[in-house]
Order: structure tokens, then C-alpha cells, then sequence
């Protein structure tokens, strides 16, 4: 066959959905704007790193240390996140992380980043990103950035005593708003060690 022959047609999705992962995160929100958010990010293939519960309590691991203590060292690397409640679990963990733009240096650079992330460079008015929307990837100061650095500290740190931790892909996120459900969360993160026998065979999941 040569180059001037009809090419067969293919008909097969190149990649089968092999490499596809559908974006977990609410396409209309700027994923840096002020907002208080319920973080849930399960090791890999939920495997109890951590710990584990006895009693109701949880007993944590060398390793379940280090994703507890890297949790905290969050608004010393992002000035403009602090943290609420939070729990470490045999296999996922449970935060919540306050966004909140408040250094008036910080201004120009977040609306250039949010401009950024809703308009394309191409100059063509089409939002850019391979899937067309808000790309949270793009600002240093949203959700996804810091979820990324502290899946990346833990993956580093917890690799020098034990080799192959990871974590699941994704995280899954909800954005609280109101009090009400403020304090409905916490007390759920509050609660999960000792509701862990009735739910640890389930996949971690939100209280709203």
C-alpha cells in the first residue's frame, strides 16, 4: 500500500476512555474565589496507610503522622488558606480549607489569574483548556493548587519510609454555603472515627 492508497477507517476511540478523566469540579465556579470548601482525598486503591480505628479513636501510623502534620503546614505555603476541621483516616482524610484572598498585593495578580482561567489566549472569545472550561490548574492560589502541593509533599515524604504510598487521581470537594452547613460537616468530621465500623467498607462520601 502505498501513500496514495484509501487508508482504512478506523472507527475505534483511540484511547477507549483509557486516559480520560471526567473533571469532578463545578464547571461555573472560580476555584479561587473566597468560599470554605469540604475536602475528601482517599489513598490509592483505599488502602489503610493511615492507621487505623480501635475504639472509635483513630491510632495513626508513622505515616498517618505525616499526613496529619503536612495538613497543618497548609497556610504556612498558602498565604491566602486556612484550615478548619479536619481528620485523618485509615484510608482518605477529612478538611476543610478556607480560601480567602485577603492581601490587597495579592488583588491584581488574582484577577488576572481568574481572567486567565475564564477567557482563552487564542483571542477567539472560546474559553480555553482542553475541556472548555475554568481551568483550575492555571492560578497558583486555588483549591486544586493547594490539594496538589499537599498529595505531593505527603507522596514525598511518606516515600522515604515506605515506598508505594500513593493517592486516588481525583479529590472530591464541596463547597459549603452556609453556617448551617458548616457545622453540620464538622460535626460529621468530628464523628467519623466512630462511625468508621458502620461505613469503612463504603467509599468515603459527603454529609450533604
Amino acid at each position: 500500500m502505498n501513500n496514495n492508497d484509501p487508508q482504512p477507517e478506523n472507527n475505534k476511540p483511540k484511547y477507549k476512555g483509557k486516559y480520560r478523566i471526567d473533571s469532578t469540579r463545578l464547571p461555573a465556579w472560580s476555584y479561587t474565589s473566597n468560599a470554605r470548601y469540604f475536602v475528601t482525598i482517599c489513598t490509592k486503591g483505599k488502602k489503610c496507610f493511615f492507621g487505623e480505628i480501635i475504639q472509635g479513636e483513630m491510632q495513626r501510623s508513622p505515616i498517618g503522622e505525616i499526613a496529619q502534620k503536612l495538613w497543618y503546614e497548609i497556610p504556612h505555603n498558602f498565604s491566602n488558606c486556612q484550615i478548619d476541621s479536619f481528620c485523618v483516616m485509615p484510608n482518605h482524610i477529612h478538611g476543610i480549607l478556607i480560601i480567602n484572598q485577603v492581601q490587597d498585593g495579592d488583588a491584581n495578580q488574582i484577577q488576572e489569574e481568574d481572567a486567565m482561567n475564564r477567557v482563552s489566549t487564542r483571542g477567539d472569545g472560546q474559553r480555553g483548556g482542553v475541556t472548555g472550561l475554568f481551568n483550575p490548574m492555571l492560578s497558583k492560589n486555588s483549591l486544586s493548587k493547594i490539594i496538589r502541593w499537599y498529595k505531593g509533599r505527603c507522596t514525598f515524604e511518606i516515600n522515604q519510609i515506605y515506598e508505594g504510598f500513593g493517592w486516588q487521581d481525583r479529590f472530591h470537594d464541596n463547597i459549603i454555603r452556609n453556617e448551617f452547613v458548616l457545622d453540620k460537616i464538622r460535626q460529621y468530621i468530628i464523628n467519623n472515627p466512630i462511625n468508621w465500623e458502620r461505613d469503612h467498607e463504603q467509599p468515603p462520601h459527603s454529609p450533604l
